[in-house]
């Protein structure tokens, strides 16, 4: 499978691993490394929308299937964690700010969300991995 969607997984996969090691370290080099790859991370997924298709990651896909199914599952659940969680961090932290601002009381963040959104991404993050050692392993091809 070398469709656009799937090297999309593939690159959420790669970033998932390279924030997951730099998220283990304290400091402010690490934050800043960390928020170095997040951009590089969004500007290569800009650029894969407008080239719709990575040869470094053709190759991957080719050299290792197996390794590409488990970072495409790890990819899967590195976009649910943007989509669901870091934007409306985003959201929530810009109303809070300008609650702030304007000298009303802060919002209170969105705990019960919060929870389910963490009970869905590690249910997600357990099934994509089933999937991808039955796709990699048991799957007859």
């Amino acid at each position: 499978m070398k469709t656009f969607v799937w090297q999309i997984l593939i690159l959420g996969g790669f970033y998932f691993i390279v924030s997951l090691l730099f998220s283990w370290g304290s400091g402010s080099f690490f934050e800043i490394v960390n928020m170095a790859v997040l951009v590089v991370f969004f500007a290569l997924f800009i650029v894969l929308c407008i080239k719709r298709k990575y040869v470094f990651l053709t190759r991957f896909q080719d050299k290792f299937t197996r390794t590409a199914n488990y970072m495409a599952a790890l990819g899967l659940t590195q976009w649910f964690g943007i989509v669901f969680v870091t934007v409306p961090g985003i959201v929530y932290g810009y109303k809070a700010s300008k609650a702030l601002y304007n000298g009303h009381e802060m919002p209170e963040a969105p705990v019960g969300y919060l929870e389910t959104t963490a009970y869905v991404y590690w249910g997600i993050l357990l099934l994509s991995l089933v999937w991808a050692t039955y796709q990699s392993f048991r799957k007859a091809k």
